[in-house]
């Protein structure tokens, strides 16, 4: 359920699925289905950088979410997200290492604390 609320970001609200993704860069797209008692959701997501918006059988939704119904259909929804919310792991820079000041002396000295006296 942590998957599918945070890095997906489904979210059910009574009758409504609002979809909020956040992708890391690299993900350009993904799909599931989504069950609601007898009735299959096919989602599909597309991160393409620009626009933002969502279908529900070829209908534009606006922001209030994807309305759920119980008919015992398929029904397709389509979302597009803009630019990526996470960036991805491997071009985030590497944290600089901090030394705390009793350390930093001991190491600008040359003197290894685990040295035998």
């Amino acid at each position: 359920r942590l998957i599918v609320e945070s890095l997906l970001g489904l979210r059910r609200e009574g009758d409504r699925l609002h979809i909020a993704p956040c992708l890391p860069e690299e993900w350009k797209m993904y799909s599931l289905s989504y069950r609601y008692r007898d009735t299959t959701y096919r989602i599909t997501v597309v991160q393409n950088g620009a626009n933002s918006g969502a279908t529900l059988d070829g209908v534009e939704q606006g922001d209030q979410g994807i309305p759920l119904v119980d008919d015992r259909r398929t029904h397709l929804v389509e979302v597009t997200v803009g630019a990526a919310r996470v960036p991805a792991m491997a071009s985030e820079p590497e944290p600089e290492p901090v030394l705390l000041p009793a350390l930093q002396q001991r190491a600008d000295d040359g003197h290894d604390e685990n040295e035998s006296k």
